[in-house]
């Protein structure tokens, strides 16, 4: 079920034991509806989002993209611009097997 208006009054009703979906949808239910819910402190699944590019693009963007990127990370940039619209920001940089192909 992928319906966020059912999911949430689904689970506080007992119809479900419990529902998966992004933590930050979780977190945004909860403030806009004043429930609690228990979050699993280890996340079932971390998604790698990435960026295509034409296999003929020569722009070079591709590189200056990742070099902005991890210049931003290392600044802490990243972490003030994800502060702004998040709580615990640092949580949403975790990284892992990064790689450019």
């Amino acid at each position: 079920m992928q319906n966020r208006e059912l999911i949430y009054p689904m689970l506080s009703k007992g119809y479900v034991d419990a529902v998966a979906a992004h933590e930050t949808s979780i977190l945004q239910y909860m403030s806009d509806y004043h429930v609690e819910y228990r979050i699993l402190d280890k996340p079932l699944l971390t998604v790698g989002l990435g960026v295509a590019f034409s296999l003929d693009d020569t722009s070079g963007l591709n590189e200056e993209l990742s070099d902005t990127l991890e210049e931003m990370q290392k600044d802490g940039t990243s972490e003030k611009i994800i502060g702004k619209y998040l709580a615990h920001p640092s949580t949403y940089l975790e990284v892992e097997n990064y790689e450019v192909k």
